[in-house]
């Protein structure tokens, strides 16, 4: 049978067949002479006519097979939509003026300078040897020009940033146990956890926060497990308890000289922990009372300036809570109270005695310093890298402090961004929750760690579920290498759907098939090895960025100190320019 020829194959014919009757339409002679109609030229008039017209049929025949075939050709979005971000996606997440959160700028396109603001939290995963440092700690603690408060576990970013920071006039609170780089940085401040407790006791109406408070801090020094199934709570509760009695006699003794080492010698010493428990319930060592009556908290300067009904119910609790301990401790329950006891000392170990003992003295600044509207205050709590097993509790502790005086100060507006260097090496307490709602009160975290892993084994899974949900940008710097934190990011590109084509035989010749499938916008194994960072900004698509160091930017590079373990300005070539 014959086969029938395609439109490609009548085409060139049509048109030659077309050019050579125009040609003749001028050579035959006018349609007319005077009034008659010459048939010839009519009769060849028509015949071009009608082959232009089958040309125009034919091109419009092409022009919807191309579409048809570019159609066939395109993936419809099936399996994915995923796509990176452009310059002018991203346009309406930058901010205005080149101040702010700094991120680097773009790896395509015009390369524009990435400053994008968050509403609550931000997230940076940079593995170890990626530059976390240049490129996300020091350049945010440059761009950001309002209170922040930072982990500096070396003590090298106190001394690139406090110079530059208070040159433009900002206050610098340093806390620096250790002593590290004392001839940059200067003598340490001092700050005294128990001064949220002592405010409790000078606060009308603060009575009714105590126990509250002395359950959160005491829950920060001896935290639950990331893991916790509930096996032993019991125990770990009963340790609280025992440092709660504990910072409660202190602190109604001693005012604001009242101290955790202060707390911690006591509870190691059993003599004189029962001796004042004794005091507060009012009774001997044969159970009789004391000739001089109970401890007379009713007369403390503090005492006057609440509600009666308020104190005498407060005298009633820490007096109760003072009975309880008295009874485990001898009546047949001293192995209980033993374990509370062990446990208590356990965490406040760090405490007691050591570099951290004099930085934890009477306060030398009020947290309430970071919520100032007229000066910004940026605190640092450093840390000796050498010795982090007990630094980590110092640093999860300060770090509640501030968040929890942020938290409770009236101006919920002064925003106080917390730049969380490493924050897996130490555990804060409520991190999860707020992460929810801590914007509420212009708490803005970010949080900078190297793995997902990690992050996961200090918090817990389901806290990761909560970061991942809860930060507006998410920063991956270059050099991942985490099977858990590459699989992760490859899941958060999301996939696009991609088109394949092949040939196959049929009775016309070759037939080419296509298909849609979706693939990774990025597979874990090209997130490995690409040399650029990721950037997830809200619900934007996710950009490829060129990470930015505080050494490449104009006048940042001028301005910074001096790393002290380096001992040299760090100047590269300038790739950014702010003014």
């Amino acid at each position: 049978m014959q086969q029938r020829q395609s439109l490609g194959d009548h085409f060139p014919s049509l048109v030659i067949v077309s050019g050579l009757l125009a040609w003749g339409c001028f050579q035959v002679g006018p349609l007319s002479v005077g009034s008659e109609l010459q048939w010839l030229p009519a009769v060849l008039y028509c015949v071009t006519a009608l082959m232009g017209l089958r040309i125009v049929i034919h091109c419009l025949t092409f022009i919807a097979r191309f579409f048809e075939w570019t159609s066939a050709h395109q993936a419809t979005g099936k399996d994915g939509t995923a796509s990176w971000a452009t310059e002018k996606d991203l346009k309406k997440e930058f901010s205005k003026k080149l101040m702010g959160p700094f991120w680097g700028r773009m790896a395509t396109g015009g390369k524009s300078p990435i400053f994008s603001d968050y509403a609550s939290n931000a997230l940076t995963v940079a593995p170890a040897g990626s530059g976390k440092g240049i490129y996300s700690v020091i350049t945010n603690g440059l761009s950001i020009k309002q209170s922040k408060v930072f982990s500096d576990f070396k003590g090298e970013l106190v001394c690139i940033l406090k110079k530059p920071l208070e040159k433009r006039g900002e206050k610098v609170r340093v806390l620096n146990p250790g002593g590290l780089w004392q001839s940059i940085i200067g003598e340490s401040d001092c700050y005294n956890p128990l001064d949220i407790i002592v405010d409790d006791l000078e606060r009308p109406g603060g009575l009714r926060d105590v126990p509250d408070d002395l359950r959160e801090q005491s829950a920060q020094i001896l935290p639950e497990p990331a893991q916790s199934d509930g096996e032993n709570t019991y125990w770990r509760e009963g340790s609280r308890r025992c440092m709660g009695i504990a910072m409660i006699i202190e602190t109604m003794i001693e005012g604001r000289d009242a101290t955790l080492s202060s707390v911690a010698l006591l509870i190691e010493d059993r003599e004189a922990l029962e001796h004042n428990l004794r005091w507060v319930v009012g009774i001997d060592l044969e159970g009789n009372p004391l000739p001089d009556g109970p401890m007379p908290i009713e007369s403390c300067a503090w005492a006057q300036i609440h509600d009666a009904a308020d104190l005498a119910e407060f005298i009633q609790w820490v007096r109760a809570q003072a009975r309880g301990l008295l009874s485990l401790m001898g009546n047949g329950e001293s192995r209980t109270f033993d374990s509370f006891i062990s446990g208590a000392q356990q965490a406040l170990a760090p405490f007691a005695f050591g570099r951290l003992a004099p930085a934890m003295r009477c306060s030398t600044f009020s947290m309430n310093d970071l919520k100032s509207k007229d000066t910004p205050t940026s605190l640092f709590i450093v840390a000796d890298a050498s010795r982090m097993e007990a630094y980590k509790s110092y640093i999860g502790l300060i770090q509640w402090c501030a968040m929890t005086a942020i938290k409770r100060h009236e101006n919920k507006s002064v925003r106080v961004y917390f730049i969380m260097d490493e924050a897996t090496n130490y555990k804060i307490h409520g991190l999860e929750n707020l992460l929810t709602w801590g914007r509420s009160y212009g708490l803005l975290l970010h949080i900078i760690f190297q793995d997902i892993s990690a992050f996961e084994k200090t918090y817990g899974k389901t806290a990761v579920e909560t970061l991942l949900s809860e930060t507006e940008i998410k920063q991956f710097l270059p050099g991942q290498r985490s099977p858990k934190t590459l699989e992760m990011i490859s899941q958060l590109l999301g996939s696009q759907s991609v088109m394949s084509a092949g040939l196959s035989p049929s009775e016309n010749g070759l037939q080419e098939n296509t298909s849609e499938a979706g693939r990774p916008l990025m597979t874990p194994a090209e997130v490995r090895q690409t040399k650029h960072g990721l950037l997830f900004i809200r619900q934007s698509q996710p950009a490829l960025i060129e990470p930015i160091s505080y050494g490449e930017v104009h006048p940042w590079r001028k301005q910074a100190g001096i790393n002290p373990f380096h001992g040299k300005p760090f100047l590269k070539k300038v790739k950014l320019r702010l003014s």
